[in-house]
């Protein structure tokens, strides 16, 4: 039967050396594994206590630790967030760049609708204006005012139909001639009724004229008065389709311009013009009361412009994918710079952690 293992097996043991004077021993050795056993202490117990350097300051090596953690945290932070931050600043800075360039094209297009319109009436009014043509519907002479219906019809050729029109609204000389509706009564026709009304040349709603062209058309109108009598009205009419060139070489690739007259009729593009009105749609509805728009709708901007003067409007639809694409790829270029600040203040982090972590000798 083997014999338990007990104290007189350490004094006999020839690795044992007992010490030679115990008044020698400190108390706390007794409570310290590696004072007895020093050879197996050693890489066992230190890794459960503290370092040398621990031992030596405690206190500093903690905070350094945790100023070197909380640096590295608030670098890191920092550097994301300007990250982001600059990021958003960029897109943002792009879109408003595209809204801006969509705005100015708008403006360039309602310029050249307004030049457009003005051109078209005063050659309108300077026309009843001439003292021969005057006389001549006065005195009803309406032979004499063939000649100068026809240079109005050749010096402005958006016009498609000129013609005047007796006190009454019967049509006593048109150009081009159409006998089919030679001397019939007009009289009950918005741009008769307005130009004979109101004194000041008048731009109708949108019509379907008869005679030929048969087409759908607005009409320049202005009454010609003597001496408190009113003895006709000139009638001058443009086709939509004229709009829709007018408007084409300034719209953006992949854009389209509408284009809505004083009654809020979608004048331009000819091919959606119905005669409906468009004054509850909000856009519409701003434009024509003076007010500019510009706003994102889905993949679209619209930016839209009042025609001064006229009380019209034109309203631009761009494709917003070209725009965001040029974002998007700014987007990556500074996501890409910012991850790159981000990684190297990682970086920076680590190594003051690695400077100010104490080790073992």
């Amino acid at each position: 039967m083997a014999r338990l293992c007990g104290c007189n097996d350490l004094v006999d043991s020839p690795s044992f050396v007992f010490p030679q004077d115990l008044g020698a021993i400190e108390p706390q050795d007794f409570w310290s594994p590696g004072a007895a056993f020093p050879t197996r202490a050693k890489g066992i117990f230190s890794k459960f206590g503290r370092s040398a350097a621990d031992k030596e300051d405690p206190g500093l090596s903690r905070f350094i630790r945790l100023l070197a953690a909380l640096v590295m945290v608030l670098a890191l932070a920092g550097v994301a967030g300007l990250g982001a931050l600059g990021v958003m600043r960029a897109r943002d800075d792009a879109i408003a760049r595209e809204k801006a360039a969509a705005r100015d094209q708008a403006r360039a297009i309602a310029q050249v609708v307004h030049d457009s319109i003005q051109t078209d009436r005063a050659a309108v009014i300077e026309t009843t204006r001439l003292p021969v043509l005057h006389l001549a519907v006065v005195n009803k002479n309406y032979a004499v005012t063939k000649a100068y219906l026809a240079a109005l019809i050749v010096t402005h050729q958006r016009f498609a139909s000129v013609g005047i029109y007796d006190g009454g609204g019967r049509l006593v000389v048109r150009i081009p001639g159409d006998p089919t509706i030679a001397g019939q009564r007009f009289g009950q026709q918005e741009y008769f009724k307005a130009a004979r009304n109101e004194g000041v040349a008048h731009i109708s709603n949108l019509f379907v004229q008869l005679g030929k062209p048969k087409v759908a058309v607005i009409a320049y109108s202005i009454r010609i008065f003597h001496h408190g009598g009113i003895y006709g009205v000139l009638v001058a009419t443009t086709p939509i389709t004229a709009f829709d060139a007018m408007v084409a070489p300034y719209a953006p690739a992949g854009s389209i311009v509408r284009i809505y007259n004083a009654a809020a009729e979608r004048i331009s593009p000819s091919a959606e013009a119905s005669g409906k009105t468009y004054t509850t749609d909000p856009v519409v509805s701003s434009v024509l009361a003076g007010r500019p728009e510009i706003r994102r709708a889905g993949s679209s901007i619209i930016a839209a412009e009042p025609v001064a003067d006229f009380g019209w409007g034109i309203v631009l639809s761009e494709q917003a994918q070209p725009g965001d694409a040029r974002v998007q790829a700014l987007t990556v270029r500074l996501s890409w710079l910012a991850g790159g600040a981000t990684l190297l203040a990682l970086i920076a982090a680590a190594l003051a952690w690695r400077r100010h972590t104490p080790h073992e000798g």
